[in-house]
C-alpha cells in the first residue's frame, strides 16, 4: 500500500495512507485531507487511483510543485514530492503496522476512510496512560486506557460520553494495539481535530489535543501525574502558607512541574501567580534554562508581537538592531505569559500557530526559527467568557486550558496571614522586626482583601515604615480602601512618603545599612537579584548616602 507523509517546515507532521478510492486535499471541511492554511484553495487538489496507479490533478485555483516544477497532473512515482501551499508531501510505501484498523473494516458511507497519522512518539506504555476529557468551566474527566477500545460520543451507552451540541451520537473511537494509539472518526457531523488537523483514521501522538465540538481530549501517562502526597511545609519556592488549601497547591505543583504539558495558572490579581508559575519551571526538566515572564496587558498593542516573536532590524522605525523576543529568549527554559486574556484578538493565530507548529518569526523576517519553550500562562480573567464574548479565540483557549492550575484567593486561607506577616516583617526590618499588638493582628486578620497577598505585602511595608513606637498598633494598619479614614497625624506622614517608589527606596537603603553595604546580603535579605539591587542603588542614587 502506499501513502503521502506531509511535513511542513522541515518538519514531519503527519501521513495519509492512500486507498483505492479518490483522495480529496484542501482547506474545505469535506476534503479527505484538511489543510486550513489561508493559501491553500478549498478544494486544491485531488488524487485519483486507477490500475493500481495514483495520479495527482490540480482542482480550483490551487497550483501544486511536483519536484520542483509546476505541473496540473501527474503520474506519482516513489519517493516524488509535491508542494501545496506551505505544506510539502512526499509518496511512498508503507507496512500495514496495525491490521485491527484496517481502511477496509472503517467506511463513512460506501467510502473507505482515508487514514491521517499524526507521525508518532514511541515508548510510552499503554498501561500507564490515560484519556482526559476537558471542557470550559468544567472539572477534567479522567479515562483509563490500557489494551481496550474506548467509544466516544454524545450517546449515554459509549465509554466516553461528551455532553456537547456540536458532538455525535457516535463521533469517534480510540483503539491501542502494539503500543500504539489509534483514533478513528466515525462519521461525526462536525468531525475530529488532532493536533489542528481534520482526521479520519490516525495515529495519536502523546503531545497531539483531540478536540471535539467544544470539548479537548489529551492523552497522558498516568504514572507522571499519580497521586503525589502534599509537602508538610509553610514554604515551596518563594510562596507562604500552610493551610490546607496551599498545601493542595504545593501537591499539585509537585504533580504539574515535571510534565512538559502547557500550564495556565487560574487567579485573582495579587495571589502569587508568578510564583506560581516559577515554582513549575524549577519543578521542570527545563530549571537549568531561563525563565522568561512577559505580561501581555502591559505592552503596547504596536509593540507585542515584537516583544513576544522579536524583529529584525529595520522591521519597522526604530528597530535599529535584530531583537530575539521573548521566545528567544526562553529557549530552553520556560515562557511566562501573564495576563494572556489581554493579548490582542489579531495576534491571538500567530501565538496559536507557534503552540502548534513550534515556529515563529521575527518581525519583518523569513527565517522560520524553532520554538523550545514551555508555556506557562497566567490570567485573572474569566477566558471561557471571553470566548463566548468573540474577545479570545476559542481554539486558542483550548491549546492553553491542558492543566490549569487554580491559585486560592488570601480570603480562602486567612490562617495564613500570621505567617506571611511574619515573613514580610523580616524582609522588611532584617535587624529586628517590630511585632503587632494583638489588636493589629485582628484588625489584619478581619479584612477581605480584595488585593490578595500583593495588598497584605504592602499594608505591612508601609506599617514597618511608619509605626513610630516599638510595636505595630491597630492604628499603623491603614487599608487602600480606608486612607481617608486615617488621622492627621497619619496624613502628614504620608505626604513625606506618598510614593511606593520612596517606600522601596526607604526600604534598600534600610536594609544596604543594616548589612553594611554588603550588597550580596542586603539582595538575599531583600528577596531580589543582585543585579536587580545595583540597578536600584543607580536608579534611586543611593551610594551619595553611604557614609565614607
Amino acid at each position: 500500500m502506499h501513502q503521502l507523509v506531509f511535513a511542513r517546515d522541515r518538519r514531519n507532521l503527519f501521513h495519509i495512507r492512500l486507498q483505492n478510492s479518490t483522495t480529496k486535499i484542501g482547506r474545505s471541511a469535506r476534503c479527505d485531507v484538511v489543510l486550513t492554511d489561508p493559501e491553500i484553495s478549498r478544494e486544491h487538489a485531488a488524487i485519483f487511483h486507477s490500475e493500481g496507479q495514483y495520479l495527482l490533478k490540480q482542482q480550483g485555483q490551487g497550483s501544486i510543485q511536483v519536484n520542483g516544477s509546476e505541473q496540473s497532473s501527474h503520474v506519482l512515482k516513489l519517493g516524488d514530492k509535491f508542494q501545496i501551499g506551505p505544506w510539502e508531501a512526499e509518496f511512498q510505501t508503507f507496512e500495514n503496522s496495525n491490521p485491527s484498523l484496517d481502511a477496509t473494516q472503517v467506511t463513512r458511507g460506501e467510502a473507505p476512510v482515508t487514514q491521517a497519522v499524526a507521525g508518532g512518539r514511541r515508548g510510552y506504555v499503554l498501561r500507564h496512560m490515560k484519556v482526559v476529557v476537558q471542557r470550559a468551566n468544567e472539572t477534567p474527566k479522567s479515562y483509563s486506557l490500557g489494551n481496550t477500545a474506548l467509544s466516544v460520543g454524545a450517546d449515554p451507552k459509549n465509554d466516553i460520553v461528551l455532553d456537547d451540541s456540536f458532538t455525535s451520537s457516535r463521533h469517534l473511537k480510540i483503539v491501542t494495539e502494539n503500543d500504539e494509539v489509534w483514533v478513528c472518526d466515525l462519521g461525526s457531523t462536525n468531525g475530529t481535530i488532532l493536533g489542528g488537523i481534520k482526521i479520519r483514521h490516525a495515529q495519536w501522538d502523546p503531545d497531539a489535543i483531540i478536540k471535539v465540538g467544544q470539548c479537548q481530549l489529551s492523552l497522558q501517562e498516568s504514572s507522571s501525574l499519580k497521586t503525589v502526597e502534599p509537602l508538610i511545609t509553610d514554604r515551596f519556592f518563594g510562596m507562604v502558607g500552610e493551610t490546607p488549601v496551599m498545601q493542595k497547591l504545593y501537591g499539585e505543583l509537585q504533580q504539574v512541574g515535571p510534565t512538559h504539558a502547557t500550564v495556565l495558572v487560574l487567579g485573582e490579581s495579587g495571589v502569587g501567580k508568578e510564583l506560581v508559575a516559577q515554582a513549575v519551571h524549577a519543578l521542570s526538566t527545563r530549571a537549568s534554562g531561563p525563565f522568561v515572564a512577559l505580561n501581555c496587558g502591559a505592552i503596547s498593542k504596536e509593540l507585542i508581537e515584537s516583544e513576544l516573536f522579536g524583529h529584525e532590524k529595520g522591521a519597522f522605525t526604530g528597530a535599529g538592531r535584530q531583537h530575539d523576543g521573548a521566545f528567544g529568549q526562553a529557549k530552553g527554559g520556560t515562557l511566562f505569559l501573564d495576563e494572556i486574556g489581554e493579548l490582542p484578538l489579531d495576534l491571538q493565530p500567530k501565538l496559536l500557530r507557534v503552540l502548534e507548529n513550534r515556529t515563529y518569526r521575527r518581525v519583518g523576517g523569513s527565517e522560520e526559527l524553532n520554538s523550545d519553550v514551555r508555556i506557562v500562562a497566567a490570567t485573572h480573567r474569566d477566558l471561557a467568557e471571553l470566548v463566548r464574548q468573540k474577545a479570545f479565540r476559542e481554539d486558542l483557549f483550548f491549546r492553553l486550558f491542558v492543566l490549569p492550575l487554580p491559585v486560592p484567593r488570601l480570603r480562602d486561607h486567612l490562617d495564613d496571614i500570621p505567617l506571611l506577616t511574619e515573613t514580610f516583617l523580616k524582609e522588611f526590618s532584617p535587624t529586628g522586626a517590630k511585632p503587632l499588638t494583638v489588636d493589629a493582628s485582628q484588625k489584619l486578620r478581619n479584612h477581605p482583601y480584595p488585593g490578595n497577598v500583593r495588598e497584605l505585602r504592602n499594608v505591612i511595608l508601609r506599617a514597618s515604615l511608619m509605626a513610630r513606637g516599638k510595636q505595630i498598633e491597630a492604628a499603623d494598619i491603614v487599608f487602600p480602601d480606608n486612607f481617608n479614614e486615617a488621622g492627621q497625624d497619619d496624613v502628614l506622614l504620608f505626604q513625606g512618603i506618598e510614593r511606593l517608589e520612596e517606600m522601596e527606596k526607604k526600604l534598600i537603603l534600610q536594609s544596604l545599612v543594616a548589612h553594611k553595604w554588603n550588597k550580596a546580603q542586603a539582595a538575599q535579605s531583600l528577596g531580589i537579584a543582585k543585579s536587580t539591587l545595583f540597578s536600584k542603588i543607580k536608579l534611586y542614587q543611593l551610594e551619595q548616602n553611604r557614609s565614607a
